[in-house]
């Protein structure tokens, strides 16, 4: 049997915000964009492929996470100095450097609503 992981929901407050985040500073392109109630399904793929992030517009009454935490999505690269070097030419900002970890290198950094996400290297 394989199990993959197809999708993972990133709630935000502005969506178009989003978009431009992952297509213009991560790279990603968006693979699906239509209209979902009173705004949009948006799904973004990264330039590998892989499970699509699915940015959708989070509810005024649902709580916020927590800030100044990472999300517990881990974003993988061959190269965690190179792609670090090549996010931050592109605007992206990083909470924590690459540093070594016992079971390889990990970086932080935050999109532009303010989620953390893990950049990690094995």
């Amino acid at each position: 049997m394989a199990v993959n992981v197809s999708q993972v929901t990133l709630y935000v407050d502005d969506q178009q915000r989003a978009v431009d985040f992952w297509t213009g500073k991560m790279g990603f392109t968006v693979t699906t964009d239509m209209p979902y109630g009173d705004d949009r399904w948006i799904e973004v793929e990264p330039p590998d492929g892989g499970a699509r992030l699915v940015l959708l517009k989070a509810a005024p009454d649902w709580p916020t996470p927590v800030k100044g935490m990472p999300h517990y999505v881990l974003f993988q690269a061959d190269d965690i100095v190179r792609t670090h070097e090549e996010l931050v030419a592109r605007g992206v900002e990083f909470v924590q450097e690459p540093q070594r970890q016992p079971w390889g290198r990990s970086a932080v950094f935050k999109d532009d609503e303010g989620h953390q996400f893990h950049l990690g290297q094995r």
